[in-house]
């Protein structure tokens, strides 16, 4: 399950009448933030609301699929596509069910292992009251997707999900919330050359999280939050892998301007989590990481229909290979996005990544060549909105990875392709849940 989708979380409502209005979400701004999304819904049943769209995801042509895990290029041609459901389905005055759903099928002309028939599928459970909200969701992922970027390969992962959250809006500037997620990630058996993926990364993810808000300005939320999490691995010779997590972030959201294509380039939006992480590795021989963690996309408007984007992001992740328990991933870039008319938006952005290990744990069998990487990506992207609920993006990506272990130490890699969307996406709701890393 993407942590760039299911950072948000999808919250509170409370059913009702209201003159002018379709529905009324109580006084928390979890039910005001929602209850906007229901009245703005393109499609209505009834009581029943909806968004539905179909998108192109990034497609077209690829210089190397792999970006250089083999030791010859991959190029191939790509295209993925599917649509997006998300229905609001009242029950009663005070319950609401929030069902969403996103098949995708990715082709590509030459890899036919590749080609795959995705699905995400997250149903939530909304009660409000007047100060109180109460949520419980679920989520199942079933997708081939690339593994991340330590692997640049092709694995279906399956995840189920479940999570709930109770939030007290104590004053119109402040509130509280408790949060409880789950999270079961299930590898498909693939065994490449260096790692058995299964086995290395099959594992159960707990997180509690306490958080309280401050929004000392409409379009401006502040938060603190404090996590503990835990980390359980399925095979017992990654068992050495389990750990626990201890973590304190403070973050910020900017909601961007309302009015004309003008404030898609002014103001400030976006949001940025940042804070101190500690991973407590169970076994005492192996090496513990503590530190910076958290992550940052925002963009601020710096002249008339001209934007500054900046983006960062710093933590561990669990490594795929087995002589490794984690590694650090940090990236920072920047970009600008440019209005080139009502209808017209160009942007270019930078980004650099580094990717380094602890020294080498005490543990099995496992490649003992690997060693530190670096990758620097030049993204342009030109996006026409040709109407109300039909846009197209052109996209070139050009990026270079440098492995001295791995089979090319430098590797190019060019895509050059299109997005595309029609109708009107469901959207989701504004909860900080930490550093996105």
């Amino acid at each position: 399950m993407k942590k760039a989708i299911f950072a948000g979380l999808f919250t509170v409502l409370m059913l009702g009448p209201v003159r002018n209005r379709a529905f009324a979400q109580g006084q928390t701004w979890l039910g005001q933030t929602l209850e906007q999304s229901i009245n703005s819904a393109w499609g209505k049943v009834g009581v029943l609301r909806y968004n539905a769209a179909l998108q192109v995801d990034s497609s077209g042509y690829d210089s190397d699929i792999y970006f250089g895990m083999l030791a010859n290029r991959v190029p191939d041609y790509t295209f993925s596509a599917g649509p997006d459901l998300r229905v609001f389905l009242p029950v009663n005055k005070r319950v609401v069910f929030d069902i969403a759903d996103s098949p995708r099928y990715a082709f590509f002309a030459k890899t036919e292992r590749e080609r795959a028939l995705n699905n995400a599928f997250i149903v939530n459970l909304h009660i409000v009251y007047d100060r109180v909200y109460v949520q419980a969701g679920a989520g199942l992922v079933n997708a081939k997707q690339r593994l991340n970027s330590e692997v640049n390969l092709n694995v279906r992962l399956k995840t189920d999900d479940y999570s709930g959250l109770l939030l007290w809006q104590a004053s119109k500037a402040t509130s509280f919330a408790l949060q409880y997620q789950r999270t079961r990630y299930a590898y498909e058996n693939l065994v490449s050359e260096t790692t058995d993926i299964r086995a290395n990364l099959d594992r159960t993810e707990s997180f509690a999280r306490f958080l309280a808000y401050l929004q000392p300005r409409l379009r401006v939320r502040l938060y603190l939050q404090g996590e503990y999490a835990t980390y359980s691995f399925a095979a017992r010779v990654s068992s050495f892998k389990d750990s626990r997590s201890y973590g304190v972030y403070t973050g910020a959201e900017f909601m961007p301007p309302e009015g004309g294509y003008e404030s898609e380039t002014s103001g400030t939006r976006g949001g940025l989590s940042l804070g101190y992480k500690r991973l407590d590795v169970i076994d005492p021989l192996q090496k513990d990481y503590s530190g910076l963690a958290g992550s940052a996309a925002v963009s601020l408007g710096i002249m008339r229909l001209t934007a500054l984007r900046l983006f960062f992001s710093n933590g561990p992740q669990f490594s795929t290979y087995s002589d490794r328990i984690y590694y650090r991933q940090t990236a920072y870039g920047a970009g600008l996005s440019r209005s080139l008319s009502r209808h017209v938006v160009f942007t270019y952005d930078f980004s650099y990544s580094r990717i380094s290990y602890p020294a080498a744990e005490i543990v099995g069998p496992g490649p003992t060549n690997i060693s530190n990487f670096r990758y620097w990506t030049h993204g342009l992207r030109l996006s026409f909105r040709l109407r109300k609920d039909l846009h197209l993006s052109l996209l070139a990506d050009l990026g270079r990875k440098n492995q001295p272990s791995a089979f090319r130490p430098v590797s190019n890699r060019a895509f050059v392709g299109f997005s595309l969307t029609y109708g009107y996406f469901g959207g989701s709701f504004s909860l900080p849940t930490g550093p996105l890393i």
